[in-house]
């Protein structure tokens, strides 16, 4: 006979009510792992079950579909990250410290689940009405608080400081620079929120600058049906959505006749990219390469405006949904990182600078802000009656501040 085992060896028993929250915490832990790689998109039942190791009981027996999971996941820890991201650049942009906090620093750089669970979440909240609310309300808070504290330097002169991080973590990965000069972007960018003299410029305001869907141009006119058909359904349901029947219904085509242009979806898709990163280029780069004095500080004022304007809700949508899609598919990471790489170069050359500077700041700072105000603009109204001549004067002071240093940024 085998040696009866004492009360002392027996492992302890765990009550139901332990079983619950060890279950839970699976769940929870398992769901942020793919809201963090693969976004909302990524949270059906079925796969959380499967990366938490459970059965898909547990799952269904607490939620109705992937938008209960992703709201439990905002109202627990992903809306107090959002918050500590701002509050962590906000206490650098309206303080005095020498550099950002080394944490800040590292979530922008490398950032961890929960940081880009926040930037996953912003930027599809729209397609789920109770995250919708939600999200909103957060979003909402976080710039009325930027208002209040920045009682000494105009609201849209430190926006882009405090909200920088959210358009860095979003782009994480697919910069040119494996490490961007963060901390030294926000460091120049403080002194030129601080510095900028006051608007001076007497005239009307400039009016928003258009940003239409892109037009694709691959010199076959029924592929660039399709393209465009890609984007429209991106647009609205996002890419992981975006069947072959829903493409072929707004190409007014069958689908089939697509496969004489390309072989897949995802093909149609890499068009659509290119198309989308050729015009955020072209806006966002090549337009203001040559620009100075009032000319730089209009042209700015009318970007950031048509970045937030309700007329341009659906380009602002593509470029949420394309480069949500870029982070989670390879081949279309490629396709973006390759553009922003030569976009970086072009803006280099034409600084006739060989290394990456501290003038690459405007480049580096320009691509996340840009990032970040049309995600929280999907998300808030709060931005639609703000006065952006100080950020217009703000980033006529960061230019002159950047031509005047020949720093290096620390790397």
């Amino acid at each position: 006979m085998g040696r009866k085992i004492s009360a002392a060896e027996k492992p302890p028993r765990v009550s139901r009510a332990q079983r619950t929250k060890n279950v839970q915490t699976d769940i929870s832990a398992a769901a942020l792992k793919l809201l963090s790689t693969k976004g909302v998109d990524g949270l059906s039942l079925t796969k959380v079950a499967a990366e938490a190791g459970l059965s898909n009981g547990p799952l269904y027996g607490r939620y109705d579909s992937p938008e209960d999971v992703a709201l439990e996941l905002w109202e627990g820890s992903i809306r107090d990250r959002f918050h500590l991201l701002l509050d962590e650049a906000a206490r650098f942009a309206l303080g005095d410290a020498p550099d950002p906090s080394e944490w800040l620093v590292t979530e922008m750089t490398n950032p961890s689940a929960e940081s880009l669970a926040v930037v996953e979440t912003i930027a599809v909240a729209r397609r789920y009405p109770m995250l919708a609310e939600s999200v909103r309300t957060e979003v909402d808070s976080a710039l009325q608080k930027i208002r209040t504290e920045s009682s000494t330097i105009p609201f849209s002169a430190i926006y882009p400081w405090i909200t920088l991080p959210l358009g860095a973590i979003v782009y994480s990965g697919m910069l040119p620079s494996e490490s961007p000069p963060w901390a030294d972007i926000l460091r120049v960018g403080r002194q030129a929120a601080i510095q900028a003299p006051a608007p001076t410029y007497v005239g009307s305001h400039p009016a928003p600058l258009e940003l239409n869907l892109p037009n694709p141009d691959t010199g076959d006119l029924g592929l660039d049906e399709f393209v465009t058909a890609v984007m429209l359904v991106v647009t609205r349901v996002g890419y992981e959505k975006a069947t072959a029947q829903r493409v072929a219904r707004a190409a007014g085509h069958s689908f089939s006749s697509a496969y004489t242009h390309v072989e897949s979806k995802d093909e149609l898709m890499m068009f659509a990219i290119t198309a989308m990163i050729d015009q955020i280029i072209m806006t966002g780069d090549e337009s203001f390469l040559h620009m100075t004095g009032d000319e730089l500080f209009l042209g700015m004022i009318a970007l950031e405006l048509g970045l937030i304007s309700d007329n341009n809700r659906s380009l602002r949508q593509l470029r949420a949904e394309s480069l949500v899609a870029a982070r989670h598919h390879k081949s279309l990471g490629e396709i973006l990182r390759t553009r922003l790489i030569e976009s970086a170069a072009h803006v280099r050359t034409a600084e006739k600078s060989e290394t990456v500077p501290l003038s690459s700041a405007f480049w580096y700072g320009a691509r996340a802000n840009g990032m970040t105000s049309l995600l929280l603009s999907l998300n808030t109204r709060l931005l639609d009656d703000v006065d952006w001549m100080p950020f217009g004067a703000m980033v006529k002071e960061l230019t002159r501040l950047i031509k005047m240093s020949k720093v290096e940024p620390n790397r």
